[in-house]
């Protein structure tokens, strides 16, 4: 099993995480940005995206849905959660991270080395982060995961993109402080050690530094 990632990115982060945690063997192998457009690996993914999942005969895109497959096909130890209305909400918080905060990251992400950081009306889009972080706060558990007790696909989909809240808001000169996430906060300081996350929060970091 071949996942193709970088280290720098939240969705890549999502399943490197889920895999962890479910105990698979797989290798993950350091990619350059030129090779997403080589023949070799548009031969495998059209697309040329990470993170990108091949699992034997079959290769599967799109983080969301490679987490999906990853629990149905090993679904032990289970990161869904066993009733329906529990499913449906682990699920909307995962959507959540990929629709609407992931993207905004990746926004100030860019926008720092684009130029579109230093205009006044990118504020809007520092104004935004913190929007969607207050609306977070208010949709997850107290502790010590956001489902409460069981750690699942929702908690794997945070964990790089926390690191990135800090980062970028402090950054774009409107940081989000702890105090304004406190649920937020706990949680990370609940998962930030285990086992499944810290590797993959140390190789972020790595990355960044860079």
């Amino acid at each position: 099993m071949k996942l193709y990632q970088f280290p720098v990115s939240h969705y890549s982060a999502k399943v490197h995480i889920t895999m962890l945690e479910k105990g698979l063997k797989f290798e993950a192998p350091e990619l350059s940005w030129a090779y997403l457009k080589s023949p070799e690996f548009l031969a495998i993914n059209p697309m040329g995206k990470v993170p990108f999942l091949q699992d034997g005969d079959f290769g599967i895109g799109e983080s969301e849905v490679i987490v999906e497959y990853l629990e149905e096909r090993y679904p032990q130890p289970a990161l869904l959660p066993a009733g329906i209305e529990a499913r449906a909400r682990c699920r909307w918080l995962s959507r959540f991270h990929d629709m609407y905060l992931g993207p905004q990251l990746s926004t100030l992400y860019f926008a720092l080395s684009d130029g579109r950081a230093a205009q006044p009306a990118f504020q809007v889009e520092v104004d935004r982060l913190h929007q969607l972080i207050a609306i977070l706060e208010g949709q997850i558990a107290p502790a010590p995961f956001f489902l409460g007790q069981q750690f699942t696909l929702a908690d794997a989909s945070y964990a790089v993109s926390y690191l990135y809240i800090g980062k970028l808001s402090s950054a774009h000169g409107k940081p989000v402080a702890p105090s304004a996430m406190p649920r937020l906060a706990a949680w990370f300081d609940a998962v930030k050690s285990r086992p499944s996350v810290a590797p993959v929060l140390a190789a972020t970091e790595a990355a960044l530094a860079q």
